[in-house]
């Protein structure tokens, strides 16, 4: 190939670019911005559309008209281009709603590749079905989700249950890492096993080899494939290339995965952590809340401002974003200075991001922890100057990670 491909990444979540580092992550999509993102010399660039936290027309219409901005600056790109729709290892999100609107609207493609695996996180696909920790998936809370629930592991089972039976399980090919893609047609779909970051890179080279020959298939998966498209390993960043930290920082947990309730309670007992509840029920004192959260960092604490426990049923996407908003401007009606956010889940970090500090793009620094991104404004924010945001899956981890994230920032202020 004369030039490496440039990757767009459709990312419905914003912690999607958590094994990559040093691209951009837009967060608005003028013409401009994207002429800018698709010129940075970096391999990948990602689309942060949050689109699992909308309804289905939003998506629909959205990522429409996205594609609409973004087709005539594909034409003029002088090198080859791929599109990859990054979603949940956990096989939550909008499929194949995504994958129809980016076909309709960017194609011809050849094949749709389904590649959920994230070895980082304990998700792995053998024979077909998708497991986390070698159990599979849909044993575990997140095929509980009460937006994205499903039945069965077995992804050409899944595919059959998302699209309602438009995609029959018997359709749909098995694939091994090796395994050629020649046989597949356009529009089929395909499944992945992976089981390591290797596998990963063999799919990621096959991808690229069909590029090559003009056979470009729409790619669905979870982070670690965007490695072996990029040729990019997964690497932690040295404590060297952390942000140097002068000032206490703040944790927001607004995700409510029972994973995200057990890393929270973990980080209460750490000593200089402190508890801020941003109550569900009522209507909540956001002044108060700042004035807390302001009193406990000039005591050099870390506030740790979360939302109630307990999935609220009933709590529409729009009600989901409008408490992140909330929450988000708590956090901006601090006086600085301010060290770090470590923001958990995926609305609670896009807002703060995009309405909080009303960023148009960040610039994505690397992991500090196995799937945990770290991001910082281009330019320094006129309030908070070059903040770095630790961006943290509801999903990630284990009981004490989001602890050991917050032991590693303090460690870089003091």
């Amino acid at each position: 190939m004369a030039s490496s491909p440039k990757i767009i990444v459709f990312d419905d979540d914003p912690t999607g670019s958590q094994t990559v580092r040093g691209c951009p992550l837009l967060l608005e999509f003028s013409t401009a911005n994207l002429q800018a993102g698709l010129a940075d010399p970096s391999p990948l660039l990602f689309l942060l559309t949050n689109s699992r936290a909308l309804e289905p027309e939003q998506v629909r219409q959205e990522l429409t008209a996205l594609c609409r901005r973004l087709k005539p600056l594909l034409a003029q790109l002088t090198r080859p281009w791929l599109v990859v729709s990054r979603g949940d290892s956990t096989l939550r999100g909008h499929t194949p709603l995504e994958l129809e609107v980016i076909r309709a609207e960017l194609g011809p493609f050849a094949a749709n590749v389904l590649v959920p695996a994230f070895p980082q996180g304990g998700r792995t696909t053998r024979d077909g079905v998708h497991l986390l920790h070698g159990e599979p998936l849909h044993h575990s809370a997140f095929a509980r989700d009460q937006r994205f629930g499903y039945p069965s592991s077995d992804l050409p089972q899944w595919l059959q249950h998302k699209t309602a039976g438009a995609t029959p399980a018997d359709c749909v090919a098995r694939l091994k890492p090796a395994d050629s893609f020649a046989e597949l047609e356009t529009g089929q779909w395909a499944v992945l096993d992976a089981s390591t970051p290797n596998d990963l890179d063999v799919i990621g080279e096959q991808v690229l080899a069909e590029l090559a020959k003009g056979r470009k298939h729409l790619c669905q998966s979870a982070a670690s494939l965007l490695n072996g498209l990029s040729e990019m390993p997964s690497v932690l960043l040295e404590p060297g290339e952390v942000p140097p930290i002068a000032a206490p920082g703040l944790v927001l947990v607004g995700s409510h995965v029972p994973l995200s309730d057990a890393q929270l309670s973990s980080l209460l007992q750490q000593p200089g952590c402190c508890g801020v509840e941003f109550s569900l029920d009522g209507t909540p004192e956001l002044g108060a809340l700042t004035a807390q959260v302001q009193r406990l960092l000039s005591a050099g604490l870390t506030p740790v401002l979360f939302s109630s426990r307990g999935e609220r049923t009933g709590y529409s996407p729009a009600r989901q974003r409008e408490l992140a908003l909330q929450m988000a401007q708590v956090v901006m009606d601090l006086e600085p200075p301010l060290g770090y956010v470590i923001a958990k889940g995926g609305t609670t970090s896009l807002t703060f991001l995009q309405q909080g500090l009303q960023l148009q793009q960040v610039r994505l620094l690397g992991q500090l922890l196995p799937g945990l991104s770290m991001v910082q404004p281009p330019l320094p924010h006129p309030r908070f100057g070059r903040l770095p945001v630790v961006t943290f899956p509801g999903n990630l981890g284990d009981q004490t990670t989001l602890s050991r994230c917050w032991q590693l920032l303090e460690a870089a202020r003091r």
